[in-house]
């Protein structure tokens, strides 16, 4: 999670709406069924991790089977609103020049994507690709992009409480509210009076990291 000094920046524009649209359906109960855990899961991680990368409609499929409430949000609008890259790959063939691309993103940042979605109140479990991930990292000498976060991240949470996300400058006179979220989060909207410029979110205390 983020602190006011570390904030995610984002662009203006369509990104506005999909600000607004996470934090509404964060707001939304959840659905009664439970993510269950398969084979077929533990094996697309490790699969995904041995390249380095996984297609954008596999996480997206992962992240929709956690939480059904970010089944309509595309790989690409989460990827400008928590910037990080969607990349773009080809099947290597020696017989033609391959005329099809694949979206795809980088093993450090789906484990950004699902740690920050997480922070911000959905039901979705990052410790499986995290705990694969932690160890790999460890034996780099140089961490790159968002692997910092990645590594450091318990000790990150236990010193930034809340998760901070702005798309936009806080207006002179902002809009403020306060819902309490189906897990236990507390999210504050800021908002210029038209859109959403800013969201905090507050975990539960049971789920805050000690620092020791």
């Amino acid at each position: 999670m983020l602190n006011s000094a570390d904030n995610i920046p984002v662009q203006a524009g369509s990104l506005d709406n999909t600000l607004d649209r996470l934090a509404e359906h964060a707001q939304q109960p959840l659905l009664p069924e439970e993510y269950i855990l398969t084979n077929s899961v533990s094996d697309l991680i490790e699969e995904s991790l041995g390249r380095g990368w996984i297609f954008s409609t596999d996480l997206q499929e992962l992240i929709s089977a956690m939480d059904r409430r970010l089944a309509s949000f595309g790989i690409d609008e989460l990827a400008q609103v928590f910037d990080f890259e969607e990349v773009q790959v080809w099947s290597n063939t020696t017989r033609s020049i391959p005329t099809r691309s694949h979206g795809a993103v980088a093993m450090r940042n789906a484990a950004f994507l699902l740690i920050q979605l997480r922070a911000m109140g959905f039901r979705v479990d990052d410790t499986l690709l995290t705990s694969r991930l932690r160890p790999l990292l460890a034996t780099k000498k140089f961490l790159v992009g968002r692997e910092f976060y990645v590594f450091w991240q318990q000790k990150l949470e236990a010193k930034r409480k809340d998760f901070v996300l702005y798309c936009a400058p806080v207006p002179h006179n902002p809009a403020l509210k306060e819902a309490s979220l189906p897990l236990g989060h507390v999210m504050r909207t800021v908002s210029d009076g038209s859109r959403i410029v800013g969201v905090e979110v507050t975990p539960p205390p049971s789920s805050e990291v000690s620092s020791d």
